[in-house]
C-alpha cells in the first residue's frame, strides 16, 4: 500500500574504612615480603634454564554490529494479494482486503492486476492479482524507502531504530512502530506495532489510506525478506 545514557555512579574514594598500621605491623610485612620476594627470584632463576613456552593467543572478537549497522541496507521479496490479504485479516482489518491490491501500483501507476481483471470484492479481493517483486532500503542516513518491481521509489520516509528489536518508520500521521528480527545476517522478519486507536482509524473508512493498513502491507508479518544488494539505495 502506497502512502500519499545510563546514569553512572561516582566511584568510592580510595582507602575509605582502612585502618592505619602500626610500626611493629609494617616491619613484619616488610620482612614477609623480603622472603616472598627471595623464593620468586629463585624460581625464576631455576627456571631460565630453558626457553619459556610459546603462548597461543587467541584471534580478537570482530566487533558485534550495531542494531542500525545491521538493519541498514535492501531487503527484498515476491509479494502476493493472497498473502497481504491474510495479513490484513490476522491483524483484524479485513474490510481493507478489496482495497488493498489496488493500491500495489507502481511508481508510473502500473497496476498489479492483469488487463480485464474483475474489480475486487471482499469475497474474491485478490482475481487476477500479479505477484510483484518489492524490497525496502534503510539507508546509513536514517532514510527509509520502497521499491517497486521496476526498481522505481514507490514509498519514503524517515525512520529510527529504538533498540535492537524495534525501529520506528515514517512520520506523522502514518509514524509506527516494528519489532524486527535479522537472522543469520541476511533474513528480516518485521512485524507491525497495531494500537486500537490505528486499528478504529483504518476501519472507520477501509478505503481511504491509514497507518495501520500501510504498516502490514510494509511488514507482511508472516514472511521474510532477504538481504539484496543496495545498487546505490543504502
Amino acid at each position: 500500500m502506497r502512502r500519499p545514557a545510563d546514569r553512572i555512579e561516582p566511584a568510592e574514594r580510595a582507602g575509605h574504612g582502612a585502618g592505619r598500621l602500626s610500626t611493629k605491623a609494617l616491619m613484619a610485612t616488610f620482612a614477609l615480603l623480603l622472603a616472598v620476594t627471595t623464593v620468586t627470584v629463585g624460581c625464576s632463576s631455576q627456571s631460565s634454564a630453558g626457553p619459556p613456552p610459546e603462548t597461543s593467543q587467541s584471534p580478537a572478537s570482530p566487533r558485534a554490529a550495531t542494531p542500525v549497522e545491521g538493519l541498514v541496507g535492501r531487503w527484498e521479496r515476491v509479494v502476493r494479494c493472497q498473502e497481504l490479504v491474510r495479513e490484513l485479516s490476522k491483524a483484524g482489518l479485513g474490510p481493507l482486503a478489496p482495497y488493498a491490491w489496488v493500491g500495489q501500483t507502481s511508481s508510473t501507476g502500473q497496476s498489479s492486476f492483469a488487463p480485464g481483471s474483475p474489480k475486487p470484492t471482499r469475497a474474491h479481493p485478490c482475481t487476477g492479482a500479479l505477484a510483484r517483486e518489492h524490497s525496502h532500503f534503510f539507508d546509513q542516513s536514517g532514510q527509509f524507502g520502497s521499491l517497486d518491481w521496476l526498481g522505481g521509489q514507490v514509498d519514503n520516509g524517515p525512520y529510527h531504530v529504538i533498540n535492537n528489536n524495534a525501529v520506528r518508520i515514517g512520520a506523522p500521521p502514518a509514524e509506527v512502530t516494528f519489532h524486527y528480527r535479522i537472522l543469520h545476517g541476511n533474513t528480516l522478519l518485521l512485524t507491525p506495532v497495531l494500537t486500537k486507536a490505528m486499528l478504529r482509524q483504518a476501519l472507520a473508512d477501509p478505503q481511504k489510506f491509514s497507518a495501520a493498513g500501510w504498516a502490514v502491507s510494509v511488514a507482511y508479518a508472516g514472511y521474510t525478506w532477504k538481504r539484496v544488494p543496495c545498487q546505490s539505495r543504502c
